[in-house]
């Protein structure tokens, strides 16, 4: 039973936008658990936030990789843009931002999660613009945001080139 707290978690920040003091009780109820070993899981997972976020949840990963590749630019784009510092939501409440320690995709830094998708190659130019479509109310592609395949080099594919390789 003690498997299922991180999708029950999961499920209850999307309901309520945050994971909330009575959800860690009602999942404590139903997993047959003590409320702080819910806690202990909700606290762990930074992908958990208890204390209300943005509709629009950006996390600027800012690890070595990122930060080599730019991601300092893209913090400054973001602050610039929604008039917001790290930590902060916006008055409307539909922008929040915070900083993600090593989002795992290194090869395409620098790295910001809004919600549930990744944005990756980014510049804070390319970051305005997708602010921009995000307050428009659009939805701008994730993904790499240069013409690169997924996270293959940006030259483009060096190794396994010839379909035919299984064959030999």
């Amino acid at each position: 039973q003690a498997s299922a707290v991180i999708p029950l978690l999961d499920l209850a920040q999307r309901q309520e936008g945050w994971v909330t003091r009575p959800a860690i009780e009602e999942i404590a109820v139903i997993l047959d658990m003590a409320p702080m070993r819910v806690l202990e899981v909700a606290t762990f997972y930074t992908m958990f936030n208890l204390a209300p976020v943005g509709k629009t949840h950006v996390q600027i990963c800012t690890s070595l990789p990122c930060w080599l590749r730019g991601s300092n630019d893209v913090v400054r784009a973001c602050k610039e843009k929604l008039g917001i510092g790290m930590g902060e939501t916006t008055s409307d409440g539909k922008f929040s931002l915070a900083e993600l320690e090593c989002s795992g995709a290194c090869v395409n830094a620098p790295i910001v999660q809004i919600n549930d998708d990744m944005y990756e190659d980014l510049t804070g130019g390319r970051m305005v613009e997708i602010l921009d479509a995000l307050q428009a109310g659009d939805v701008p592609p994730h993904g790499p945001q240069i013409k690169r395949q997924t996270s293959a080099p940006m030259g483009g594919p060096t190794t396994l080139t010839d379909l035919d390789f299984a064959k030999s």
